[in-house]
């Protein structure tokens, strides 16, 4: 009789050990995109409400909204573009919407705008549950 040393894993302990790390993978990863979109939206809000307040301060100082006011973009770490965000300004009135890219299309809230009035507005789901 062989003495069986008992240095090593089995085949079947390896199997178990991998087929829990997918199911823990399989449930966290939903949770893991999930908590990403949103922080890229609280990034849109962020920029949004900065350029409202950009706005204000043009009005300030010249009785009218700047209908210049340049595009931009809100972009995840290694540089696709989440939101495009643009401005449609009138000398009394603007408009600032922050504009999803098609990954980000599916988190449920669409584009979201900001306007002179501090109304805040989102496309697909309820202002409470997008704007945080």
């Amino acid at each position: 009789m062989t003495k069986r040393s008992g240095k090593g894993f089995t085949l079947i302990e390896l199997i178990v050990t991998v087929a829990v790390v997918g199911i823990l993978a399989a449930i966290a990863y939903p949770s893991y995109s999930a908590y990403v979109m949103r922080g890229r939206r609280a990034q849109a809000e962020t920029t949004l409400t900065q350029m409202a307040q950009e706005q204000e301060r043009w009005f300030t100082m010249n009785n009218s909204y700047n209908a210049s006011q340049s595009a931009t973009t809100v972009t995840t770490s290694n540089g696709n573009t989440a939101y495009s965000i643009s401005t449609n300004a009138t000398s009394s009135t603007f408009t600032i919407t922050a504009t999803p890219s098609s990954s980000y299309q599916n988190d449920g809230c669409g584009a979201l705008s900001l306007d002179n009035l501090g109304t805040k507005t989102a496309a697909s789901d309820t202002v409470a549950n997008c704007w945080r």
